[in-house]
């Protein structure tokens, strides 16, 4: 889900202040306050580090896909292409063997790190070791923990031996959904170390990456800069430079777009939809996306160890009240974590818990939760009141948080608003909110990627801080059939695997699945080339950019 020094950003604001540029660029600038070949985009969020292995906020895979490589990328049609790979393996070019168990990662051989050094099979090979030292801070092991071995004797072929077959291994091994981009065994041997030596490491904050753009600098709550690679394997950029801007909240994005300070927004949220489409200068899109708001139970925490408690809180939520309310309807409701209309395995057959404030009052009377004398139920001494967290940063977490809370009250329930900045809610060590199981109720948005596979978020194989499930979620039934599912290239068997999956989540409402998102993107006329993609980050095509 994710630096730089002073003197160096003064230089780069200097000359991109004060480089020439040619008449062509000029005559097609449409508006005044473009920057030419100069990209300026914001998100509401701050990253905590710079490397996505270690970082599990959107904001940290939105800039590693400037600064990193990937074996493939996912484009605007959700299809795999391939980025550090020559082709994308498969069973019909002799790339993954028909038992799915040798894969061949045969990597361009123009690829070179920022610091001029070739990239190798090695690297593939280190970043594996890295994502499996238990010392690692890592997000997630998922597909890197059923790999035996990897050959790198070729310096451009790596040959993957899997302890098992791994279905989604495009989207996992080296790609986008499994945080881990791969990373320079020249530079970070020695700090792979058994004293976690690669965790604080200053890499983390100044990445030497071999994407498109270079790191220049990260001024801590402003910016981070980055600029062209020229020796970029696909060909040299078209933009000069790329400055991301943390933004403290959504509002401020909204007018520094009304204001031209920046070229772009993402992840905004549909409730501002009527304003961002309305920005002279502008395009406001909002593509579907695989990314859903929700809430999450800490099934460790009473009283959500009790199913009865957990179903009455999902029937006293109108969901579709809330996307209308908060995002324009700029998306759809769903009972678990697959989309209805861009969902690969989606179950038509899972009912969504309808709004019954009535039906939730009677379930929390038959759970033995009755109403006190201030209006909050009790049971055994005990009030029914939790704290419910999100982002600082997040404009429409704060609101859904809101709206929920008078939802909950309404039936009895006192949920106390407790948050934190998004760098703490995401920390992925054991004192993040979400990782650390310090909470009790978070809600916030899971970015998936094509493939159906949630094993890293709901599995009882990969509870935190070791994995994502921070619901500390230990269901057998979804457990065994999201591990089956892996197991099979077969998409019929796999799909049948996923529908058990949601029956479960809505059953045992683990979390409650508010809705999937349409998510604004509103960026200046002036940009070309660019187009969302679906998957994990809106950014899969940068430098083919150009402004």
């Amino acid at each position: 889900m994710m630096n730089r020094w002073l003197s160096t950003l003064v230089c780069v604001a200097l000359l991109g202040a004060c480089s020439r540029v040619d008449s062509t660029q000029e005559s097609t600038r449409g508006n005044s306050w473009t920057r030419p070949n100069v990209l300026r985009y914001a998100e509401p969020q701050d990253p905590r580090g710079l490397n996505p292995m270690l970082a599990s906020s959107a904001v940290v895979g939105d800039l590693s896909m400037f600064l990193f490589s990937y074996a493939v990328r996912y484009n605007d049609k959700a299809e795999p292409i391939p980025d550090a790979l020559v082709e994308i393996p498969t069973i019909e070019n002799g790339d993954v063997s028909k038992d799915g168990l040798t894969l061949k990662y045969k990597l361009r051989e123009n690829i070179k790190w920022h610091d001029g050094v070739p990239m190798t099979s090695k690297d593939l090979w280190f970043t594996w070791k890295c994502v499996m030292n238990p010392h690692n801070n890592v997000v997630t092991t998922d597909g890197y923990k059923d790999i035996a071995s990897i050959d790198y004797s070729d310096p451009h072929v790596a040959v993957i031996h899997m302890k098992r077959v791994y279905a989604p291994y495009l989207q996992q091994i080296f790609g986008v959904n499994s945080n881990a981009p791969i990373l320079p065994e020249h530079l970070l041997a020695k700090l792979n170390d058994d004293k976690g030596s690669f965790n604080n490491a200053p890499y983390q904050s100044a990445p030497v990456g071999s994407g498109p753009f270079k790191f220049v600098s990260w001024q801590r709550g402003s910016t981070v800069r980055m600029e062209v690679n020229p020796d970029f394997y696909l060909g040299k950029p078209k933009l000069n430079e790329v400055i991301f801007s943390i933004m403290p909240d959504e509002n401020t994005m909204l007018t520094q777009l009304r204001t031209h300070e920046i070229d772009m927004a993402v992840h905004g949220s549909g409730g501002l939809w009527n304003q961002y489409k309305n920005i002279p200068g502008t395009v406001a899109v909002h593509p579907q996306i695989y990314t859903y708001n929700h809430l999450d139970f800490n099934l460790a925490h009473p009283p959500f160890d009790d199913v009865k408690v957990r179903r009455a809180l999902a029937y006293a939520i109108d969901r579709k009240a809330i996307l209308e309310k908060l995002y324009h309807g700029l998306g759809e409701l769903a009972p678990a974590d697959e989309s209805p209309t861009i969902g690969k395995a989606y179950n038509p057959n899972v009912a969504i818990y309808p709004y019954d404030p009535a039906k939730a009052r009677a379930m929390l009377d038959a759970a033995g939760w009755k109403i006190g004398s201030d209006g909050v139920r009790v049971k055994n001494g005990k009030r029914l009141s939790f704290n419910i967290q999100t982002q600082n940063e997040s404009t429409l977490g704060l609101r859904i948080q809101e709206i929920v809370q008078r939802y909950w009250h309404d039936v009895g329930v006192e949920a106390i608003v407790k948050n934190a900045p998004t760098s703490l809610f995401f920390d992925n060590t054991k004192i993040g909110i979400l990782q650390g199981g310090h909470y009790d109720v978070a809600t916030f948005a899971w970015t998936a990627a094509a493939d159906p596979d949630d094993s890293a978020i709901y599995s009882a194989d990969n509870l935190a801080p070791g994995g994502q499930n921070s619901l500390f979620w230990k269901d057998p039934v979804a457990t065994k059939a999201m591990t089956d599912a892996l197991t099979t290239v077969d998409f019929s068997k796999r799909k049948a695997d996923y529908y058990i999956v949601q029956e479960r989540l809505a059953s045992e409402v683990p979390t409650i699945v508010l809705f999937f998102r349409q998510e604004p993107v509103v960026y200046n006329t002036d940009l070309k080339g660019f187009s969302s993609s679906p998957v994990i980050s809106p950014f899969w095509n940068p430098w083919e950019y150009s402004i």
